[in-house]
């Protein structure tokens, strides 16, 4: 036994040294193809052109493979061109490495439409010889790909529509070299086996993943739109756990985040370069034909965003073709025949795994709004408007009730757009008992659309904004309603934002301290400052440069920074003696830490005015250059401040716009009112008389 395992060991050993000698060969060639030095490597092919069919790495691809996937067609034909001898060529062609890719697996990975030709042009040379060669086109790699499957999942669409075609004339070729009487069953025999013949192409046995699946999921969505309109029963294909394109299109929200929307130049130079590219035949087919945008996107930043918004472009008309074949929703879940109830009624796990399981199984409608792709669920309520109403098997809850789950504002804000539909979801109570307002109770890892947040106390505070918002719209006898568990939205809410209570206590207690104290410093600099006249004072004490206009600026801004400083340690203080309950989250503690925040920065932007004032009063003799210098200077850690806490000057912004409205309406109100009351004395007066 052990004699037989040391001489598998041998033989093993002896394999091994006599591949590596014959890669020894090839090791100039191999160095000259991975560094791209092509002409020394011509060279050495045209002086052992037998060469050629020769394993070059240690994956056994041969020289042609390597150049096939750098994409250098003037390589590619020179390499072709040597083998003259056909039996070789088909054995070239025919031949994969380690993966099972062939030449033309490889041209598909590199995109190169002229070299997938000029193989195919090659191919039929020797099909004129050899009638049962087997086409490249009809080999699959070791993953079960062809190369139309494989060029779709890298996006290369032109490749993709050459290769499909390609596909088509073989098949048409084949049959019309078989003789049939019947003519009309000929043709019908025909487009039945050009149809088994793509099948082939479209599936990946492996994980049963499909062509249009694979291009999805790669994010080629201009490839999965031609596949689509080409071969609309891809649609509805299922992989191996049984989700289909769009069930898949609905898990990636990353997908539908365009980068480009969020600058303004980028939108700019598309539009004066492409102003009119909505038909997306034009630019799959054929580029620009303008000699200015052909420049201009030779640059690779321009050329990469007309890329992105094209890809955008196709994802929103992919979106609506799926949508419009799915018809997922209309075998609903029986539903839940749940009312209002003040007692517990069945004590129930709320597990986790059961409602993640759920998620990945439910129908792309629900799907998309877990995800919070808003363009797929405003699609698919445009086309099929009784989605809507659809309940998911597992919990029983509805499109209503996972948006507020998942803090989805914009679809929420697409639900409530109709009033009717917006009652009809919301006295929905699903297998748990929960309502809607249930669901905004529970502590969410998914934040709310609204704003990004800036500590703890502005994450409760959202939470209970969501609250506020879910509540308006509930009925209002819910609102006493207990779950299977026995609570009440507002207890849930309770218990389960407790540790959230905890940090936004212990957050915004450090924070208007750390703040205070700094104002008390700015304060105390302002104050100072107040009795202390730049260049001095005479002999009666009157300030040597007051009729100095910087002298005025040196006073009025110091006693705003004073003003404003001493008003912000209040602010901060006011806020350190508060009882910390839920409700003062709500409003008055954010807004006042927000006005606290712009007070202290006002105050430091004033202090710096006065410093600089001060200086240049010193100065006022030197240079211009000099007193600019100065201004830079000192407004710069004013600037380092002010942006470091941006987002909490953005929320004093909202809150002032919030206050702002809110006077405006009570003003609106009060002349209202005012209008009224006046009409009713004037009719009162006409009665009398």
């Amino acid at each position: 036994m052990e004699d037989m395992e040391e001489m598998e060991e041998m033989e093993e050993m002896e394999d091994e040294v006599f591949i590596g000698k014959a890669l020894s060969k090839c090791q100039k060639p191999y160095k000259w193809a991975m560094y791209g030095k092509w002409e020394p490597l011509k060279e050495f092919y045209k002086n052992q052109p037998d060469e050629v069919v020769r394993k070059l790495t240690t994956d056994n691809d041969t020289v042609l493979h390597v150049v096939a996937a750098a994409g250098r067609i003037d390589v590619l034909r020179f390499l072709i061109d040597l083998i003259k001898d056909t039996a070789k060529l088909l054995y070239v062609f025919i031949i994969g490495n380690n993966y099972g890719n062939n030449i033309l697996h490889e041209v598909a990975a590199s995109g190169n439409l002229e070299a997938a030709k000029i193989l195919m042009s090659e191919e039929n040379k020797v099909k004129e010889k050899y009638s049962s060669y087997k086409s490249m086109l009809a080999i699959s790699n070791s993953l079960g790909e062809t190369p139309l499957y494989r060029a779709a999942a890298l996006g290369h669409t032109n490749l993709v529509a050459y290769l499909d075609s390609q596909v088509k004339l073989q098949q048409q070729q084949d049959m019309e070299q078989q003789q049939q009487q019947d003519k009309e069953q000929q043709q019908q025999d025909i487009k039945k086996q050009q149809e088994e013949a793509m099948e082939y192409h479209f599936n990946r046995p492996r994980d049963n993943i499909s062509i249009l699946q694979i291009a999805v999921i790669s994010q080629h969505f201009e490839t999965a739109f031609w596949l689509l309109k080409e071969y609309p029963k891809l649609g509805n294909r299922k992989e191996s756990n049984g989700l289909t394109s769009l069930q898949l299109l609905a898990q990636m929200p990353y997908a539908f985040e365009a980068k480009f929307r969020k600058s303004i130049w980028k939108m700019l130079i598309y539009k004066w370069i492409y102003p009119s590219t909505d038909d997306l035949e034009i630019t799959i087919n054929q580029p620009s034909q303008s000699g200015c945008s052909q420049n201009i996107t030779r640059w690779r930043p321009i050329r990469d965003m007309f890329d992105e918004i094209k890809n955008q472009k196709c994802l929103s008309k992919l979106t609506r073709l799926l949508v419009e074949k799915d018809y997922s929703w209309s075998a609903n879940a029986t539903p839940n025949i749940n009312t209002f109830t003040l007692v517990c009624s069945n004590k129930s796990d709320d597990s986790p795994q059961k409602t993640s399981e759920s998620t990945l199984k439910q129908a792309p409608l629900l799907m998309a709004t877990c995800t919070g792709i808003s363009k797929i669920v405003k699609n698919m309520l445009d086309s099929h408007p009784q989605a809507v109403e659809m309940l998911d098997p597992v919990t029983g809850q509805n499109i209503l009730h996972m948006a507020i789950k998942y803090r989805r504002l914009a679809i929420f804000n697409i639900l409530k757009k109709s009033k009717s539909i917006t009652s009809r979801l919301a006295y929905r109570i699903d297998i748990e008992g929960n309502t809607i307002l249930h669901h905004a109770a529970h502590v969410s890892s998914h934040p709310v659309d609204v704003q990004r947040s800036s500590g703890p106390a502005f994450q409760l505070q959202e939470e209970l904004r969501w609250m506020a918002r879910v509540e308006r719209i509930m009925p209002p006898h819910y609102a006493m309603h207990q779950n299977n568990q026995g609570l009440t939205a507002q207890k849930l809410f309770e218990n389960r934002h407790a540790d959230v209570l905890k940090s936004a206590k212990l957050w915004i207690k450090e924070t208007a301290q750390s703040c205070s104290t700094v104002a008390a410093l700015v304060a105390t600099v302002a104050y100072a400052a107040a009795f202390t006249a730049p260049g001095g004072t005479d002999n009666n004490g009157v300030p040597v440069l007051k009729h100095s206009p910087f002298f005025v600026t040196f006073a009025v801004s110091d006693i705003i920074s004073l003003i404003f400083s001493l008003t912000s340690l209040c602010t901060f203080l006011s806020i350190l003696t508060s009882p910390f309950e839920y409700e003062n989250f709500y409003w008055s503690l954010p807004f006042r830490l927000h006005l606290g925040f712009a007070l202290l920065f006002f105050s430091l932007a004033a202090t710096m005015v006065t410093f600089t004032a001060a200086v240049v009063l010193l100065i006022h003799h030197q240079k211009m250059w000099t007193t600019s210098l100065i201004y830079v200077v000192a407004l710069l850690p004013v600037s380092v401040f002010g942006l470091s806490q941006f987002p909490l000057y953005d929320g004093f912004c909202q809150c002032v716009k919030c206050i702002s409205k809110k006077i405006g309406e009570t003003i609106i109100q009060l002349q209202l009112s005012f209008k009224r009351k006046k009409e009713a004395d004037r009719e009162e007066e006409i009665s009398m008389l």
